[in-house]
């Protein structure tokens, strides 16, 4: 005959599953669970909205330069306009028009950072002069041949005071474009500089923007020796 155990039932009674009225056992480890998983999303959320930000900076970038490239090529041209209207003397005119030539002629990017993958990057390292310093010396070369008292003879000729205007605004337009692209390039790079952005490389394999520094201004001496800026 079996025996009932002794005291089964009190310690039975005393081992229940949980306390009466509290959390099952599973709640906690569940709500920390869940709480670790709202917060890796939030995490990775802002990653990747962080990382479409560098995208889009850098797409300004690009559609900054492509404008920037616009303006250089219209400015060239309208020395090269000015330069063969012969309203100057030989000598300047042929300066002017040199300059504006290379400037036309000038092959690769105007910025060799590699951000623009269109263009092949052994196009920058084959030209015997930079962008910058072609585009620097044609702004050398307006700022010579245009002074002031070719200014004051120019504007006696419609046909010179519109030609000068024309290039002043090609100048001018450019100046703006070339602050518009650098203005992008610098946000890209501050962006870009942040502790995730760096330890996430959340800018991918993109190269680093550079910004496109050159010789741009375009104030001229006056008939006095001082300076006017081209409006």
């Amino acid at each position: 005959m079996l025996r009932p155990l002794i005291g089964a039932g009190p310690l039975l009674a005393a081992s229940p599953p949980h306390p009466p009225g509290g959390p099952p056992t599973w709640l906690v480890p569940a709500v920390v669970v869940l709480v670790a998983a709202l917060v890796f999303l939030a995490i990775a959320w802002s990653a990747y909205a962080k990382a479409l930000r560098v995208d889009r900076l850098h797409r300004q970038v690009l559609g900054s330069r492509a404008t920037l490239e616009a303006q250089l090529v219209h400015r060239a041209q309208a020395a090269v306009d000015l330069a063969t209207s012969g309203l100057l003397d030989p000598a300047s005119a042929l300066l002017l028009s040199q300059a504006a030539h290379d400037a036309l002629d000038a092959e690769g990017p105007i910025v060799d950072d590699g951000l623009d993958t269109d263009t092949p990057a052994q196009l920058a390292g084959a030209a015997t002069r930079s962008r910058a310093r072609i585009e620097s010396d044609l702004s050398r070369v307006i700022r010579t041949v245009v002074d002031a008292p070719t200014r004051v003879e120019l504007g006696v000729d419609p046909r010179g005071q519109e030609a000068l205007d024309r290039l002043d605004r090609a100048a001018y337009r450019m100046v703006l474009a070339r602050r518009f692209h650098n203005t992008h390039v610098a946000e890209a790079r501050r962006l870009r500089a942040a502790l995730d952005v760096r330890v996430l490389h959340l800018a991918g394999h993109a190269p680093l923007p550079q910004t496109f520094d050159i010789d741009d201004s375009t104030d001229v001496p006056t008939v006095s020796g001082n300076t006017q800026a081209t409006p």
